[in-house]
């Protein structure tokens, strides 16, 4: 009688009812037969609330058996609801379900989904989670994997904590990334991804987007427009932070960026991606390069879709045989235009040519020309001109000698 009476209160089997009625009206004492077969309920509806009599979960089953001796109630496509203060929070179906110890654990099997109700849709799938509901924590072992419209993150065991709405990745992270957004919740067949991240181990917030990542962090990326064939751009940091839904990611020193392609090579610390506006910065010294230019300053501000580069201090471009030094700079790898301002310096290697001025206008190389002026003021600027050789000099002729006379 004591195990019934735990059971229904800890639980709320409601199928019970007519069999703890009539234990409890029998005066005789029950005697169990271990090798009776469990019984066979046509459908199973399992709820708690907690401790301030709101509603913390529910489980519900079409049909489940459950083994009295065991303690064991196996359920056939179970479906839950789980609660945050009082409200649904998430929705979650499996093929099978076993709940042991009277709910303490509830095994989930086959196509599990977790469903994130509310206005951000996350969809989280696996193969077998362990749920303890009193402790308001799943324990995922088998293909876990999270989407929302434009991210898809799994690894090899994760642990979701409902209290925290936290996502613990644990054991080779992966993080695919796509321009294009989708419905995680119907799951399409998605594409490629743009670009994939690996990390160490990942905490992620499904309802705020909040992300932390510790590193090694390797990323690959493929830029639109190029070829498949074509080698893809590749970045690593130390480590990764930032938020999934505002599209904005933070990369820790040593931050290294190469794009075999372009022949571009990027060193600098902490690096702040836009995903979103595409854009990249920094605010801290770096240095780089791009084919037979590179450049190096006190921060930076990448703009991939004006396919430009703002160097806000300290900017030195060095272009061939040119340097140009200045308090701030701007340079597009496409045109090749250049602009700079404050006090600045060009030297040129041709008639060892130096220019100082407030600011130049133009392109560097060899082809390019530019502009340097000075408002208000004037521009130094100073070169060597080559010795060019002059016509022969004539010389006179000298008097032919008298003749000898005798």
């Amino acid at each position: 009688m004591t195990r019934l009476a735990s059971l229904r209160a800890r639980l709320g089997l409601a199928v019970l009812t007519p069999l703890l009625l009539t234990a409890c009206s029998s005066s005789k004492p029950i005697v169990q037969d271990d090798n009776a077969p469990p019984f066979v309920f046509r459908s199973l509806d399992l709820r708690q609330q907690d401790q301030r009599g709101r509603p913390a979960w529910s489980l519900t089953s079409p049909e489940a058996r459950y083994d009295l001796r065991r303690q064991v109630a196996q359920a056939v496509t179970p479906k839950g609801v789980i609660y945050r203060d009082g409200q649904p929070a998430y929705r979650l179906q499996a093929t099978s379900g076993t709940v042991l110890n009277d709910g303490e654990v509830v095994l989930l099997e086959g196509q599990i989904r977790v469903e994130q109700m509310g206005r951000q849709p996350v969809l989280i799938q696996a193969s077998r989670v362990r749920w303890f509901p009193s402790r308001q924590r799943m324990e995922i072992d088998r293909q876990p994997r999270a989407s929302d419209p434009q991210y898809r993150l799994s690894s090899q065991h994760a642990t979701f904590l409902f209290d925290q709405n936290l996502l613990k990745l644990r054991g080779k992270p992966l993080m695919e990334r796509w321009s294009r957004r989708f419905d995680p919740f119907k799951d399409p067949a998605r594409s490629d991804p743009d670009a994939v991240v690996q990390v160490s181990e990942a905490d992620w917030n499904p309802s705020t987007g909040e992300l932390q990542a510790r590193g090694p962090v390797q990323a690959n990326r493929r830029v639109p427009g190029r070829s498949r064939s074509q080698p893809l751009q590749s970045l690593t940091a130390s480590a990764l932070a930032g938020n999934t839904q505002h599209q904005q990611l933070r990369l820790l020193a040593p931050v290294i960026f190469l794009d075999s392609v372009d022949q571009a090579r990027l060193e600098a610390r902490d690096v702040r991606l836009d995903l979103k506006a595409r854009t990249a910065s920094s605010r801290d010294p770096f240095q780089g390069r791009r084919a037979s230019l590179s450049a190096r300053g006190q921060g930076f501000d990448l703009l991939e879709a004006q396919t430009s580069v703002e160097i806000p201090a300290g900017c030195v471009i060095t272009l061939a045989s040119d340097v140009l030094t200045a308090g701030r700079c701007r340079w597009n790898w496409v045109t090749q235009e250049v602009e700079a301002d404050g006090e600045l310096e060009l030297r040129r290697q041709e008639h060892q040519q130096i220019t100082r001025g407030q600011r130049l206008r133009g392109r560097l190389g060899t082809e390019g020309s530019v502009l340097v002026s000075r408002p208000g003021g004037r521009v130094f600027s100073q070169f060597q001109v080559p010795n060019r050789p002059g016509p022969p000099r004539l010389q006179r002729p000298r008097p032919a000698p008298e003749p000898i006379r005798l």
